[in-house]
This record gives structure tokens, sequence and C-alpha cells, in this order.
């Protein structure tokens, strides 16, 4: 893989639930290091593209493409080698509540990689102490709050050592002082070169994290561009009017 070839592709791809379609020819590429951010009203298909391309939902059309191998047709064991590279971030933790922190992100290295539970053990307090959570690691989920859930979270997506990272609206259950905490980490994660494609409504995040933002509607691409572009330049009306109403880029272009 040479500098300038992705690492992730994603084709023409289409979702349809019943008659309504989704995703409408969704096409995009992220290199590494790359850190693009979706953004777009609910119902946009924000959540349903990560879902695809982390091969949760299959597609009805198009490719995914992973150093240039068509993943889409994935049978369950490839499916979960992939993920290993793909790993994904949801908005409501997905932590199993019978397992303590640590156990939480084990699991995935015993049964999925077949680590020994030893060094499983310590890849993982490694990862929840990169994440802050080294000192939680014998709590269970109801004895922490929704930022170290979903710190944990992200410590077992990374004991994974994923190549790329989804985030699906990671912070949108949070209240403002936890979400502080999960965007920290994530921002560590960037400082550290990972690429990463994030659902997000935190806007102020998004200007000063992304190379690119990515403005859906409708499942569509409505325009993409660098933050300084999407949130000052827009040059679709539907894209200004978006940033006006949630943050109100456009009624303040000095601040």
């Amino acid at each position: 893989m040479t500098a300038d070839e992705p690492i992730l592709v994603v084709q023409d791809l289409r979702k349809r639930f019943a008659e309504k379609e989704i995703l409408r020819g969704i096409s995009l590429q992220l290199h590494r290091g790359d850190i693009k951010v979706l953004i777009g009203p609910s119902g946009a298909g924000k959540s349903t593209l990560l879902h695809c391309i982390n091969l949760l939902l299959p597609a009805d059309d198009g490719r995914i493409l992973l150093h240039g191998r068509d993943v889409t047709g994935f049978r369950k064991r490839r499916v979960y080698e992939y993920r290993q590279k793909v790993g994904m971030i949801f908005q409501d933790f997905n932590l199993f509540d019978h397992l303590t922190a640590l156990r939480n992100v084990m699991i995935g290295l015993v049964r999925v990689k077949k680590i020994p539970k030893n060094e499983a053990r310590r890849r993982a307090l490694r990862e929840l102490e990169r994440v802050g959570l080294a000192e939680h690691a014998d709590q269970y989920p109801a004895e922490l709050s929704g930022g170290q859930k979903q710190r944990v979270s992200i410590a077992r997506a990374l004991a994974m050592e994923p190549e790329v990272m989804l985030l699906d609206e990671p912070t949108s259950s949070l209240d403002p002082e936890l979400t502080g905490e999960v965007l920290t980490v994530i921002q560590d994660l960037a400082a550290a070169g990972m690429t990463m494609m994030m659902a997000t409504h935190q806007f102020d995040f998004a200007e000063s994290l992304a190379n690119e933002i990515i403005f859906m509607e409708d499942g569509a691409i409505v325009e993409k561009g660098t933050p300084q572009k999407m949130l000052y330049a827009a040059e679709n009306l539907r894209t200004r009017e978006f940033c006006a109403r949630i943050h109100g880029y456009w009624e303040n272009p000095e601040r």
C-alpha cells in the first residue's frame, strides 16, 4: 500500500428499508490519518452508512473495499476478521452488563483473536489506562458514569488494534460534562494518527479535528469539504441553513 492509496473505499452504496431508500449511492474514501465527520439532520442516513461500512447491515448495492479488497460479500468468519480492522463505537455503549470493564475489553481478544487470557488481560489494562480508566477496571457498567462507559467501549475497540474507527454519535447520550471526557479521548486518538469517521453534532469539535466534513441529507451526500469551507463558505444553500440552525455559524461568521 502506497501513501496515496486509500485504506477504505465506499462505492455507490445503497440501502433500503421496505420502500424507503435510506442510502442513495454514497461514495467516499478514507486515507490513513483521515478524520471525516458526518453531519446532517436526523434520518439523513449517517448511522445507517456507518453500520453498513461495519457490515452490521447488508448493503443492497454498491461495494466496500478495504485495501482494495471487496468485503461486502464476506461470510461470518471473515466479517469478524474485518471488524478487527474496522472498529465501531456506538451511541449506547453496547457493553455487557454482567462483565467488569476489564472483561468487557478482554472478551474480543479472547473469543475473536484467541489470545491467551493473561496476555488479553495485559492488553485490556493497557487500553483502559490509555482512556484513563485503569482504576475502574474491576467495576461493572452499572457502577460507571456514561462517559466512563463510552471510554470502556473505546478501549474495547482499540484493544483489537483497528486501522479505522467508526464513531456513531459517541456523545449523543451524555451530558456536557461527560461529553468532554469522551471528546478528549478522541482527540488523543487523532493526535496519535488514528483514521476515523464520526457522525456528530459537536460542531466546535468537528471544526478543530476533521480534515473533511460531509453533509448528508435524505440518504445522499449533499456537499463535502474542509471545515473552513463547510462551516463558513459552503456552496449549497441547504448546508448553510443546517449549519446556521445547529450552531449559528452563518449568523456570526466572525466568531
